[in-house]
């Protein structure tokens, strides 16, 4: 804009871009794609931390249930089969 210097552009004036003025865009779009690039990441790694701690956690309480009903049962299964040898197998009557 070549105006005299005791002038003042008024509205009707077209204002030209800067030719570096996509610059600041593009800086913002790849700072942002960083961004959702290292948020991806992280994110992604403390899911996959948290679900390998919950399946330790259900694969330790699962085996203790398993052997808390074992220990359980496991005596009057013994009794059975000792009774069951050596009594023979129940006959109606």
């Amino acid at each position: 804009m070549n105006h005299p210097p005791d002038t003042i552009p008024v509205l009707t004036d077209i204002i030209e871009d800067t030719p570096d003025a996509s610059a600041p865009v593009e800086r913002t779009r790849q700072f942002m794609e960083e961004i959702e690039a290292h948020l991806t990441i992280a994110i992604h790694e403390q899911a996959d931390e948290l679900v390998h701690n919950a399946c330790r956690e259900m694969e330790a309480l699962l085996l203790e249930q398993v052997s808390d009903r074992l220990r359980a049962e496991l005596p009057a299964l013994i009794a059975g089969i000792l009774q069951e040898h050596f009594q023979g197998p129940e006959r109606p009557h």
